[in-house]
């Protein structure tokens, strides 16, 4: 079988002794597209099977890089290319053997990330799948999300006390999360100033993204969240299955 992995190395990726192929990994799949497109509840609903991890790239990150992101509105969470690199070679050297499918929430963020992501999985899993998903939705159900999604303090331990997750609230009261009965904040980049900072960010790095995976020969498809972020999940569910099991 012909790996999907590109051609090209250039950042140099530290290497793992002893993790020279991460056995059962058979596919990885980046899921990219602007805030609120529906990313993150994507990869919660796909990624609850066995065999199935979720990458979220802060959850890998010294508390110290991420505090400085939050503080510094030129950053805006963007984390320095060698500590991306780093999070992610440890990541994949250490995935669980029983692991089939990693998906990457909103990562890679950046056509170097592109690279880096190739330049790790490599020389771990040689014959790993990878496959990209663009996750797009028009401008207004784009704000709509952004106004209307809340998350929990309490149920999510962000190692900065900004939670990003979007959490379900109860059927009798908008403000109240339903797993835990804590009161729901709204997200603070979903903020109109940080939003639409983030969204430019977006725009402009989603070219270079794209034409990072097609010059590495990896399929890029995708996937419009307008109507219902539940029917991508019933079109992708299946694609997960037989990609994974052809690996």
């Amino acid at each position: 079988m012909v790996s999907a992995l590109g051609p090209s190395d250039p950042w140099g990726v530290q290497k793992f002794p002893g993790k020279e192929q991460a056995v059962g990994l058979a596919l990885v799949v980046p899921l990219i597209g602007p805030p609120a497109a529906g990313k993150t509840t994507l990869a919660t609903l796909l990624g609850n099977a066995p065999g199935r991890q979720i990458f979220r790239l802060r959850e890998h990150i010294p508390k110290d890089v991420l505090t400085a992101t939050a503080v510094n509105s030129r950053r805006l969470g963007w984390i320095d290319d060698l500590t991306v690199a780093e999070a992610v070679g440890s990541y994949f050297a250490t995935v669980e053997a029983d692991t089939h499918t990693v998906l990457l929430d909103n990562f890679p963020g950046s056509a170097r990330q592109v690279d880096q992501l190739l330049a790790t999985l490599r020389p771990l899993a040689p014959l790993c799948r990878v496959e990209a998903i663009e996750v797009v939705t028009d401008a207004k159900t784009l704000k709509q999300r952004a106004l209307s999604r809340k998350v929990c303090h309490s149920c999510e331990h962000d190692p900065i006390s900004d939670p990003r997750l979007p959490a379900i609230a109860t059927r009798d009261d908008p403000w109240i999360c339903s797993k835990c009965g804590g009161l729901l904040h709204p997200r603070r980049g979903d903020s109109p100033r940080l939003l639409k900072a983030r969204l430019q960010r977006y725009h402009e790095s989603a070219p270079g993204i794209r034409a990072a995976f097609a010059a590495a020969r990896i399929p890029l498809t995708r996937f419009d969240t307008t109507t219902t972020i539940s029917q991508a999940v019933n079109l992708l569910a299946p694609l997960l299955v037989s990609r994974s099991a052809a690996s």
